[in-house]
């Protein structure tokens, strides 16, 4: 005859509900996402000071009054020496062309009543 003990635990053994049991504690799940967490949170404020910094390139630089009116000064002065430059230059360039548009004149008038 079969045992009856032994055919009752089997099925009461595999009747029961199994459930998955957790590989890692508790603590150490929660130290797994509080670093992931500050991960996070590092990234994104570097990413925010990134950004950030990155739009003050374009930024003028903060002037005193004063000192930004000497600097315009400064600009418009060396701007009008720089025409008054330009102007002599232009006119000893015309006074060059003129005289050598005088010398060749001479020189073809030479030329045609030299020695013959």
């Amino acid at each position: 005859m079969a045992d009856a003990r032994r055919s009752a635990r089997t099925r009461s053994g595999a009747q029961r509900a199994f459930e998955l049991q957790p590989v890692r504690s508790r603590a150490w799940r929660w130290g797994v996402a509080l670093a992931w967490t500050a991960a996070a949170s590092a990234a994104g404020a570097g990413l925010a000071a990134w950004a950030l910094h990155a739009g003050d390139a374009g930024r003028c630089p903060v002037v005193e009054p004063d000192v930004l009116q000497t600097r315009l000064s400064n600009a418009e002065l060396a701007l009008e020496q720089e025409r008054a430059a330009r102007f002599a230059l232009q006119k000893a360039a015309d006074a060059a062309q003129a005289e050598a548009v005088t010398l060749r004149a001479e020189l073809v008038f030479l030329r045609g009543h030299g020695p013959r």
